[in-house]
């Protein structure tokens, strides 16, 4: 005896099997009134339903769809064909098969829709080769991006960029830039340069910087910058703020100041941030514990700590780095004394140091000839619990020759 499926009046037939095409000569009746009277056991599911059969559409009649009264033909009805059906499904297949990762059935889904004669969308071709390359297969990226029954546009170029550039073919990546069919945008230099500036390869960066098309952004000025700083050339890093085309943003200034502390220039870090606020932009947390940090490693802790203690004026909550910058600094220049007082400081204040502050204070104890102290801290640590016994046990074992 056939399964009963309640409808509303204004449920549409294909709404009932959304996830298969549905043809003709049905095989169930409709009573809008009540219930589909199924004379078969199963509705038609999807692939990974555990039961499938076929079912076919009703054929409906002026009196049984009262939604669209007395319509009498498919154009007044204004319904979709069968075609248009398996077109939407099939699409719809194919973002929700990448959504979850199933590159393969979506591949397949693609094909039945070509081999139907339907032409897919642009962004369905692209919502493919993202997955693909969310899988690491760029030969497969690559085929179907040269395959695509119509024209590529710039998200789909970015896409395979994208995935060639965090598979490191970068040489690959520059091809496609190269082959680009379509005017390349900001978005597609920048994830270049990015890529290029992560691996040192500053002089290839420099010159797709100089080859673009399209106007820079604050972006690509950000990114050229930082890989400019982590090169050491800070110099060069400096010039081009002045020569931007864009107004700088907060970003692009903590980039340097970040780049000037780290390279032991705190006192033009001091002086760069005061260029910023002139400029009227606010400096961000990562800006102010940048300088801290430099501050710190160059020997300058009263005015480090100065500046952190301003901190909650600012609104702004220190990090753990910043405190084992400051820790770190005493003990290098033998004042581990004033490293448990700040680090009394910090448990007073509520900051809770972790484990890399205790030990960075224990070697500064023991490097001053205390190395009894330092044990009898690290016992201290363990019987209150403040540090894991494993770590306690490792960092003594390490500590042995202090």
């Amino acid at each position: 005896m056939g399964s009963m499926l309640l409808l509303s009046v204004r449920t549409p037939y294909h709404e009932i099997c959304p996830f298969q095409s549905l043809q003709s000569n049905p095989k169930f009746t409709i009573n809008f009134t009540s219930s589909i009277n199924f004379t078969s056991p199963n509705c038609l599911k999807p692939r990974w339903a555990s039961s499938v059969s076929q079912i076919q559409p009703p054929k409906i009649s002026a009196t049984t769809t009262p939604w669209r009264r007395r319509a009498t033909t498919k154009n007044q009805r204004n319904l979709p064909s069968s075609d248009q059906i398996d077109v939407v499904l099939h699409k719809s297949n194919i973002h929700g098969y990448c959504q979850v990762g199933r590159t393969r059935e979506a591949a397949r889904e693609l094909e039945v829709l070509e081999e139907s004669g339907a032409v897919p969308d642009v962004k369905t071709y692209t919502v493919l080769i993202r997955s693909y390359c969310k899988d690491r297969n760029l030969d497969e990226a690559l085929r179907l991006l040269d395959r695509m029954k119509v024209d590529p546009n710039v998200v789909s170029y970015n896409t395979v960029l994208q995935g060639l550039c965090d598979s490191r073919k970068l040489d690959s990546a520059q091809e496609v830039l190269d082959q680009m069919k379509v005017a390349p945008d900001v978005v597609t230099y920048n994830t270049l340069l990015k890529r290029l500036c992560n691996f040192k390869m500053l002089d290839k960066a420099l010159g797709v910087f100089d080859r673009m098309k399209v106007a820079p952004d604050v972006v690509t000025y950000g990114t050229l910058m930082k890989g400019l700083c982590d090169s050491g050339k800070l110099d060069k890093a400096l010039e081009m703020l002045d020569q931007m085309k864009v107004a700088p943003d907060t970003v692009t200034y903590t980039t340097l100041l970040e780049g000037l502390c780290d390279s032991g220039k705190t006192e033009q870090g001091c002086e760069l941030l005061a260029a910023m606020k002139d400029k009227g932009l606010k400096p961000d947390i990562v800006t102010y514990i940048s300088l801290v940090t430099g501050l710190a490693k160059e020997g300058n802790l009263d005015e480090a700590i100065n500046l952190l203690e301003g901190f909650k004026y600012l609104g702004i909550t220190p990090t753990m780095i910043t405190f084992r910058s400051i820790i770190s600094g005493l003990c290098k220049t033998k004042q581990a004394d004033r490293a448990i007082d700040f680090l009394d400081y910090m448990v007073w204040k509520g900051w809770k140091p972790d484990e890399k502050c205790y030990g960075i204070l224990i070697r500064g104890i023991a490097s001053e000839g205390l190395a009894k102290e330092a044990q009898e801290l690290l016992k201290e640590l363990d019987a209150r619990e403040l540090v894991k016994k494993t770590w306690a046990k490792n960092f003594a074992r390490k500590c042995q020759g202090c």
